[in-house]
């Protein structure tokens, strides 16, 4: 580069000293601009994947979400199919009524606690008399129909953190997005500029004042 002062606190620069000063000007620009996008970028690109792996636990968790509805239905149903059996080995009728009653209510109910009160009451009707095999496999059915319920309970919790997770990070990104994106394209630019200055230039002595 070669500088001149004109004794007035005037710098002034030949052609080739003007394209180093811009050449300068852009690679500072680029350090501190790539800095910032690099910090930036990484985090665009947690959050980004953060809320892919959201979005596939979510939907995971919502096909074991209907596999367990499924379930408890299918496990009640079965049950209310044995009870015939249980007049055959010599319950009375009212109590086999009591049960499938009983089993209509336990079906129904969303509080967990609630749908266990049922069904001990139906263990203890089960309890009644000798034991027989359809006794132990209706009680067997519910028990595990419970089991199926408290497993959906619980999912549904996940499912609610997953969602509000999501969600968070759906926020960030959003929040990025615009400083993400202008720092990309500043970037760019600043490397076309550098592109354009540093192709290779005749020197000649035009005297520029900057």
């Amino acid at each position: 580069m070669t500088t001149e002062g004109d004794g007035v606190g005037v710098t002034l620069y030949d052609r080739e000293g003007l394209i180093d000063a811009v050449i300068l000007k852009h690679n500072r620009m680029l350090e501190k601009y790539n800095f910032e996008f690099e910090e930036l970028d990484t985090r665009f690109s947690s959050y980004s994947q953060g809320i892919d792996d959201s979005k596939k636990k979510h939907e995971e968790l919502l096909e074991r979400i209907d596999v367990l509805k499924e379930k408890r239905q299918q496990l009640y149903h079965q049950a209310e199919m044995m009870l015939d059996k249980l007049t055959e080995s010599g319950m009375q009728q009212k109590d086999v009524n009591t049960i499938r009653d009983n089993i209509a209510k336990a079906k129904l109910l969303s509080p967990v606690n609630e749908e266990k009160a049922i069904v001990d009451s139906i263990i203890s009707v089960l309890s009644i008399g000798e034991t027989s095999e359809s006794k132990s496999s209706i009680k067997s059915k519910i028990e595990e129909a419970v089991i199926s319920h408290e497993e959906l309970r619980a999912a549904s919790g996940l499912e609610c953190g997953l969602i509000e997770n999501q969600k968070l990070q759906e926020d960030e990104l959003n929040k990025a997005k615009p400083r993400h994106s202008w720092l990309e394209k500043r970037i760019q630019s600043h490397k076309e500029a550098l592109n354009y200055w540093e192709k290779p230039k005749g020197i000649d002595k035009e005297v520029t004042t900057v």
